[in-house]
């Protein structure tokens, strides 16, 4: 068996020097300086760059047992006292609570029985501060959602906000326009509100996305646009969803000439509640007020 030994680290070379307890001990009382077996050089205070002297560590540990048990059944008893006067959680039913309750218990008792203080109180600090950050934010949870919501809005206008049951809002784009993003036959399509339009029309790239074949379409409906006459193809969107708002068998058309956007027209809007602009605001109502 090899005999205990104390090491001390050189502080001008940084290696390790060994010597029994009885020799550091000597070292120690006598203060008389030493030299490291590396590097040569004389060390005049090695107080400090020692491992601690055989036993100490058990004794140590022994201390911190102790305490870490006194303190530990010091909390416990005050939160069994505190709960009972004010009946703030019961044991039977909130078995989560409690265990919030001993791991808060048992981290406290950690940190004052190792006995760095206040070295441990800043990083307890620290890690509850982060811990109230988390459970503000998520007792908040419903109310950031609306401000996250509302932010989304105005990164991306067609997405809308449903701020009550029966209503979608949508905030005006830069170019003055009102795009809705809505889902037809589960893909998604960026749609212009034109109240103006007497059909829902989809651009011809629209229509392809959606798997209809250009070919195959019949041109019989007419429309007077701004840029002249042009023709449409009817056809029906059996599927139309925007948020909670969920339509089935529409009227619409696909139109012969590119289209920047597909437009929603009256035979979307006719089948609303009612629709209303204010403050830059279009909102669509699917229920009665």
């Amino acid at each position: 068996m090899q005999p205990e030994v104390v090491t001390w680290i050189c502080p001008h070379c940084g290696s390790k020097n060994s010597v029994t307890p009885e020799t550091w001990m000597g070292i120690m009382n006598k203060s008389r300086s030493v030299c490291c077996h590396e590097c040569g050089k004389q060390v005049d205070n090695v107080k400090g760059l020692a491992s601690p002297v055989p036993g100490e560590k058990t004794g140590n540990n022994r201390k911190f047992n102790i305490t870490f048990f006194l303190v530990s059944a010091f909390l416990l008893c005050l939160i069994i006292y505190l709960n009972r006067i004010f009946n703030i959680f019961s044991i039977e039913k909130d078995w989560g609570h409690l265990a919030y309750e001993i791991v808060i218990v048992l981290i406290v008792s950690s940190a004052l029985a190792s006995g760095k203080i206040r070295k441990n109180f800043k990083y307890l600090s620290i890690w509850g501060g982060i811990f109230i950050v988390f459970l503000t934010g998520y007792s908040y949870r419903f109310e950031l959602a609306g401000i996250r919501d509302r932010v989304m809005i105005e990164l991306i206008p067609s997405k809308g906000i449903q701020e009550k049951p029966g209503a979608i809002s949508f905030p005006v784009s830069s170019d003055g326009h009102f795009y809705i993003r809505a889902e037809v036959h589960g893909v998604p399509v960026i749609f212009l509100a034109d109240t103006g339009a007497s059909d829902v029309v989809l651009s011809p790239d629209d229509a392809a996305r959606l798997g209809i074949n250009l070919n195959d379409l019949h041109y019989d409906r007419f429309y007077e646009t701004a840029n002249g006459n042009v023709r449409g193809s009817s056809i029906q969107i059996d599927d139309l969803k925007i948020r909670e708002l969920h339509l089935k068998n529409i009227r619409a058309s696909v139109n012969e000439a590119e289209m920047r956007n597909s437009l929603l027209g009256m035979t979307f809007f006719k089948r609303l509640h009612c629709y209303e602009v204010k403050n830059d605001l279009l909102t669509l109502y699917w229920d009665k007020l």
